[in-house]
């Protein structure tokens, strides 16, 4: 996995929009808002508890990305113009990729997380729908790091297609980092379809048991 500065900060960004409350405590949310900072709270009670297993953790993770993000608009805006050149299949492999190593990538660094909290400042409707929640995370030692979240909503359930920490969008950072492998590849998907396979086999028997 290709790891963009401030990673512990985006790591934290990331699961503050995670719907990990129990179902019967889940109620759809007022507005993005909310689904930031109220879900995000219990994202926080989910997956920072020091007695899970790494296996848990990636699990869990992997579930919030499921059901908070919207995963194939962020791969499709990750692999930018590659993405017409692939197949189905290649899609499909890429989309179980990512989310498979970006998964492990952010459970890991939940164990380092302690006294941590997140506020929403505030929100803005932007053009052709949706809303950019801005917010921050509150360290117990250091400044707090300003996130900005861009939620959209389809069919009453709301998603986030972007993250940024401190001004750095990290999807972009990812398209920027991918499409510099499929170049090395001679414009070959399945050059970094390779790559991304080894790393996800690697990541997978970590927490094998």
């Amino acid at each position: 996995m290709f790891i963009p500065r401030s990673l512990l900060a985006a790591g934290l960004a990331l699961v503050l929009v995670g719907p990990w409350a129990a179902p019967e405590t889940r109620a759809a949310p007022a507005d993005a808002g909310s689904f930031v900072s109220n879900l995000g709270k219990r994202a926080i009670r989910e997956l920072t508890p020091k007695d899970i297993s790494d296996a848990e953790r990636v699990k869990r993770m992997r579930a919030l990305l499921a059901e908070a993000f919207d995963v194939k608009a962020i791969s499709k805006f990750v692999l930018g113009i590659y993405w017409r050149r692939t197949t189905e299949d290649q899609r499909a492999e890429f989309l179980k990729l990512y989310k498979t190593v970006v998964s492990h990538s952010y459970a890991g660094l939940f164990k380092k997380y302690t006294g941590e909290t997140f506020e929403v400042i505030r929100q803005v409707s932007v053009a052709g729908g949706g809303s950019i929640v801005y917010g921050r995370i509150k360290r117990m030692n250091g400044p707090p790091v300003a996130v900005e979240l861009q939620v959209v909503k389809n069919s009453g359930t709301y998603k986030a297609v972007d993250i940024k920490i401190e001004g750095v969008s990290m999807p972009l950072t990812h398209r920027k980092e991918y499409s510099s492998v499929i170049r090395r590849n001679r414009g070959n998907v399945a050059g970094l379809l390779s790559v991304l396979r080894k790393k996800a086999s690697i990541l997978e028997d970590s927490i094998s048991e």
